[in-house]
């Protein structure tokens, strides 16, 4: 997993088959359901999934695997929760998801699942590549400004992007004509 030392981050395809993928929108549209939709600006939120289907994406094996090569050994869970973003929406200024100077060494982790196929243009995830290096926190000027080297993550529904927690990122400004539904999987460093 090169690419998550040297870049900060690793697509892993197909990560949630068929089966899994349908389980999991089933487990966004039950918490849609008992707890309603929130969010500002447009970006629904989701923050209550249960159930099998979601224990699964926290245990699926590449995904552990990735994130235990940033985290190192028996990771501690985070937050698991949707990130939606409207048609017009979702664009966010580029950001490490660690408060402060990154220490020596990573602390956080980050999964963004695609439960939709989402393209370059409807709400990927940039990433500037190595910026989790840089021990440098992230200009905050960023909104729908686009940063050199930056790369937008096309992801087909079921795989995902796993990155160092200290890597620059952000979502994008949805410009298809759909919402763009997404599970966002946090770890942290145990200790």
């Amino acid at each position: 997993m090169t690419t998550l030392d040297t870049d900060g981050y690793v697509v892993l395809d197909g990560l949630l088959d068929a089966d899994l993928l349908d389980a999991v929108r089933a487990a966004m549209a039950d918490a849609l359901d008992r707890d309603g939709p929130r969010g500002p600006g447009g970006t629904l939120h989701v923050d209550d999934l249960r159930g099998p289907a979601v224990e699964a994406v926290w245990t699926a094996p590449r995904l552990v695997a990735a994130v235990e090569h940033v985290l190192g050994p028996d990771p501690v869970r985070g937050a698991l929760h949707v990130r939606a973003p409207q048609p017009g929406f979702g664009a966010q200024a580029l950001h490490a998801d660690f408060a402060g100077p990154p220490p020596p060494e990573p602390q956080v982790a980050v999964a963004i699942v695609a439960l939709v196929d989402v393209a370059e243009d409807g709400g990927a995830t940039r990433l500037v590549p190595g910026t989790h290096r840089w021990r440098r926190t992230a200009p905050g000027d960023t909104v729908d400004r686009t940063w050199p080297g930056e790369v937008r993550v096309a992801l087909s529904a079921g795989s995902a992007v796993v990155l160092d927690g200290h890597l620059w990122h952000s979502g994008t400004r949805n410009r298809s004509d759909r919402r763009r539904d997404a599970l966002q999987v946090t770890f942290r460093r145990r200790g």
